[in-house]
């Protein structure tokens, strides 16, 4: 059993070492599926030249989620990279590690994806992290930058669905579910990132008065 672990570890880490992205890609899929003893290989790219295989080793360490690597984590919130940085804030949250939360504030706008501008790893990593993210989110709403107050939304609009039942790639488990969700978000805001700056504190405050009533924070 040990040795073919080996073997799927030094596997992993001869597809990272390629310069073809397509076979690091590879690599990372190998290096996720054999877990914990991934991490000591992995460990050492984060020090690599190549931002992109930085990017690559860290997402891999995110998605394995070993405490091993907390430190890593921390570390890679000072990455030149953002997707570095980004990945990095993931792997905290799949810790359940104490800073997940101010690292996903931090890296909010890094890495958004190319196709959905308002999405980022980090819109995810706060709405992973439910209504203790809330307080926070709701400060952020109140932002100067525009796409960072889009973002914020997409998280919070994601703390909602989940609270109803909502699964990333399954969706709310009846319609009465998704419907809720939508009936809380109206009722409690409803908050828009484009609107006057006016409107928007007036949300915010209403979104304050229901997070100090509501419960499982």
């Amino acid at each position: 059993m040990a040795s073919h672990a080996n073997d799927s570890v030094a596997a992993a880490l001869d597809l990272l070492l390629s310069d073809d992205v397509l076979v690091q890609n590879e690599g990372v899929a190998v290096a996720i599926s054999s877990g914990a003893s991934a991490v000591p290989a992995l460990l050492p790219l984060l020090d690599a030249a190549d931002a992109g295989r930085r990017a690559q080793a860290m997402y891999a360490l995110a998605r394995i989620g070993d405490p091993g690597a907390a430190t890593a984590f921390q570390h890679g919130l000072d990455d030149a990279d953002e997707r570095v940085r980004a990945y990095a804030a993931l792997g905290l949250a799949r810790i359940n590690h104490p800073d997940a939360l101010a690292a996903g504030l931090r890296t909010l706008n890094d890495a958004p994806d190319q196709m959905h501008q308002d999405v980022t790893p980090a819109v995810g990593v706060l709405s992973e992290l439910g209504l203790a993210a809330v307080p926070a989110l709701l400060d952020t709403l109140l932002s100067e930058d525009r796409l960072t107050r889009l973002r914020a939304q997409r998280a919070l609009e994601a703390i909602i669905n989940r609270r109803h039942g909502f699964a990333p790639g399954q969706g709310f488990p009846t319609p009465e579910a998704e419907a809720a969700a939508r009936a809380e978000w109206r009722a409690n805001g409803p908050y828009d990132h484009a609107a006057d700056a006016a409107i928007r504190a007036a949300a915010v405050a209403r979104w304050r008065r229901w997070l100090a009533t509501v419960d499982g924070r």
